[in-house]
């Protein structure tokens, strides 16, 4: 897979003023993507720093590494070929038994995107949608064999589509006709079911959404990982996540405010951080993204 020329970190700006990362922190990238994060990171974290890097993508570990290859920062970069959600597991058996700041970045990176895994409706790729090309589950497996009504479920919960039975509906009708094993094919399905194109977002958009969540089971690996950064901190450490949706933010705003009514943790975002106009101007990704910090109160 080439480098990303194009990949844009997102919320930078906030995240090194809310992380606050120093010379000789250990800082953990739970997504690594194409290390646009991380590549700050490292520098603030310099001279003396580590910074370990998660991603269950094989392909955008190699891409990171290349990318941050030629760094001025003298920091540590130790990468890790894993899910974030045995966070803790992986860091402990590295002999890291506590961090100083944990950044997720729960959006699809564009090394994803430009895969040809099936995430993008907008070119013609196989319906895959793993992050980790060695998965046993295929989105094209869930929409050629599962039931209509465990389709629709899938799309309601995931996708919050409310046309979720009639898309459902549309796709057994279909593959009952021939397996349906490309994007551009479902998507187009999936457009018809809806009525055609309406406003400015494509109506296969939480099709896709529900799709890419149901096989890389996201929305449980975030429950499992954040629990995890959260035991390693350092006290006074800092743990930033970045959501896209509102499935994730969610699981954020949940977890973080009943860790700030025990008393586990400061909420350092009462509310979450958005972007700013010029940002979503030049990353037009940022602008859904949410960004809530919390920081965990010493032991």
């Amino acid at each position: 897979m080439k480098s990303s020329a194009s990949h844009i970190p997102v919320l930078l700006d906030e995240i090194i003023e809310l992380l606050q990362p120093s010379p000789g922190d250990i800082v953990v990238d739970a997504t690594l993507g194409a290390g646009g994060h991380a590549q700050v990171l490292l520098e603030r974290i310099s001279p003396n720093g580590t910074l370990i890097g998660f991603d269950r993508d094989p392909d955008a570990i190699k891409v990171a590494s290349q990318n941050l290859s030629s760094r001025k920062s003298n920091s540590l970069l130790v990468t890790v070929s894993s899910s974030f959600a045995v966070l803790g597991d992986q860091l402990k058996s590295r002999g890291y038994r506590r961090v100083d700041a944990v950044l997720f970045d729960l959006g699809l990176s564009s090394l994803q995107l430009e895969a040809g895994r099936g995430f993008s409706f907008l070119e013609s790729a196989p319906l895959d949608m793993r992050f980790d090309p060695k998965g046993d589950l295929t989105a094209e497996e869930i929409v050629n064999s599962y039931s209509k009504e465990r389709l629709a479920d899938i799309l309601w919960q995931f996708g919050e589509e409310r046309a979720s039975r009639r898309i459902a509906q549309a796709i057994y009708d279909e593959r009952r006709q021939g397996r349906i094993t490309d994007t551009q094919a479902l998507a187009e399905i999936v457009a018809v079911a809806k009525g055609g194109r309406r406003g400015k977002t494509h109506p296969a958009t939480q099709t896709f959404q529900a799709l890419r969540i149901a096989v890389n089971e996201e929305l449980g690996e975030i429950a499992r990982a954040l629990p995890q950064a959260l035991d390693v901190l350092s006290p006074g450490g800092r743990l930033a996540v970045i959501s896209f949706h509102s499935l994730e933010d969610r699981i954020v705003k949940n977890l973080f405010r009943n860790w700030a009514r025990a008393g586990e943790v400061r909420l350092m975002t009462k509310k979450p951080i958005v972007a700013e106009r010029s940002e979503i101007l030049q990353n037009p990704r940022s602008r859904s993204a949410k960004l809530r910090v919390i920081e965990k109160i010493g032991e």
